[in-house]
């Protein structure tokens, strides 16, 4: 099938290149460009007009610090059987980025190059464990493993994969086929024992395994898979993205280990399991010292937009959030350690353009336009941000993110 062309308005939305969603980045030097092809060999010198087949060649030599491997069209997966289509290895042949000189590996026109994580076994789309590498503007579906330790992944950070950005990505039907009791995860993104890494600008959805009923399936596993999995991180940034229908487990899932420096903000979650649990949109769990969470919208979720489970907490300020219903799924009980202020709950209506068809914008009159806090979050232009993943300002004239259509949400 070929790839869907997107109108360039929508194209600037996942590449985050409007002034309210752009954020100054160092001045670096100019690095060397490879390119991947369907087309190409891994055996070309990975030039415009001789480039390579598969995108591994991104994470290897002469890949260094500051260079850009470009992704074209089409669709690519793993070829080498380690349930991996791009793996970049901890090992001290694998090159590594820096904060000046980042390694990206980009998609040549936004959601062009299509990641279909493999099946056949444990599944990842992509793998980082070197430090400061950018992935971006790729479409990225599958991970379908229903074996007795199934899992499936679209983008896993880990081990020495700091600095790691994950910008301007659809990722989605992240074990949407599978069915297991397996006590993996099938998850969109997974950032675990790892620092400063940044998720931006992405659309996360319909992820999980199929339920009880689905397909013929049986399961008894209904909170294991998560829009974003961060675990025993530090200095974690998730912000700008949109996640629905990822209600086989929490959009935010924040488990396991100490995290430091937590910082959500300014993303939109949507929708609730018809099962009922899990009961809210951002779970915390275990030990969190200093979490900001702000400007997030929760529309739809089971009975609040935000679940304690087990958490021991320091300096967490959750601030200037709008939901449709209970900011804290526990109601007025308190949490040691966390801090909610200006906060808008129960809220009937948000305004968004169209929920239902998955038009998450902003309509004139909403709720969140202008309710948001611009302590500890970048500005934007008008000075007052909305509670949501988008401005209304810069995008009340612009169609709506294109996304595919039939698909209906378990």
């Amino acid at each position: 099938m070929k790839p869907l062309r997107l109108p360039y308005h929508i194209l600037a939305i996942l590449y985050g290149t409007y002034i309210l969603v752009t954020f100054l980045q160092p001045v670096t030097a100019q690095g060397a460009t490879y390119y991947v092809a369907t087309t190409g060999s891994d055996s070309n010198p990975g030039t415009s007009t001789s480039p390579w087949r598969n995108p591994k060649k991104c994470a290897a030599a002469p890949i260094r610090a500051g260079d850009t491997c470009i992704v074209r069209s089409g669709s690519y997966t793993d070829t080498d059987g380690d349930g991996t289509v791009v793996w970049i290895y901890n090992r001290t042949t694998t090159p590594s980025g820096t904060a000046s000189q980042p390694i990206t590996i980009k998609s040549e026109k936004p959601l062009g190059a299509s990641i279909v994580v493999p099946s056949n076994r444990i599944g990842y789309g992509f793998i980082v464990q070197k430090p400061y590498y950018i992935i971006q503007g790729f479409d990225i579906s599958g991970g379908n493993n229903s074996g007795v330790s199934g899992a499936g992944v679209g983008i896993y950070t880990t081990s020495s994969g700091s600095g790691t950005i994950i910008r301007s990505n659809t990722i989605h039907h992240i074990g949407r086929a599978a069915c297991t009791n397996s006590t993996a995860t099938y998850s969109g993104v997974v950032i675990r024992d790892v620092s400063g890494v940044l998720v931006e600008h992405n659309r996360i959805y319909s992820i999980g395994r199929r339920r009880t009923g689905e397909s013929g399936c049986v399961a008894i596993m209904p909170r294991h898979d998560h829009g974003i999995y961060i675990s025993n991180a530090s200095n974690a940034t998730i912000r700008r993205n949109v996640i629905y229908d990822s209600n086989r487990g929490y959009p935010i899932h924040a488990y396991g280990g100490t995290m430091t420096n937590l910082s959500i903000y300014h993303n939109t979650l949507s929708g609730k399991s018809p099962t009922g649990t899990p009961v809210g949109h951002i779970l915390l769990s275990t030990t969190i010292n200093t979490a900001n969470i702000k400007n997030n919208m929760s529309n739809g979720a089971q009975s609040g937009m935000i679940y304690f489970y087990q958490l021991k907490a320091s300096k967490l300020t959750i601030d200037h959030n709008i939901s449709t219903t209970l900011l804290n799924v526990k109601a007025r009980s308190s949490v040691a350690g966390a801090t909610f202020t200006n906060n808008f709950e129960k809220i009937s209506s948000l305004g968004i353009v169209n929920a239902s068809a998955n038009d998450f914008r902003l309509a004139s009159g909403s709720a969140a336009i202008n309710r948001g806090t611009t302590s500890g979050v970048p500005s934007v232009p008008d000075g007052a941000p909305d509670t949501a993943a988008y401005e209304y300002s810069a995008l009340k004239s612009l169609s709506s993110p294109t996304t595919p259509t039939g698909l209906t949400g378990q």
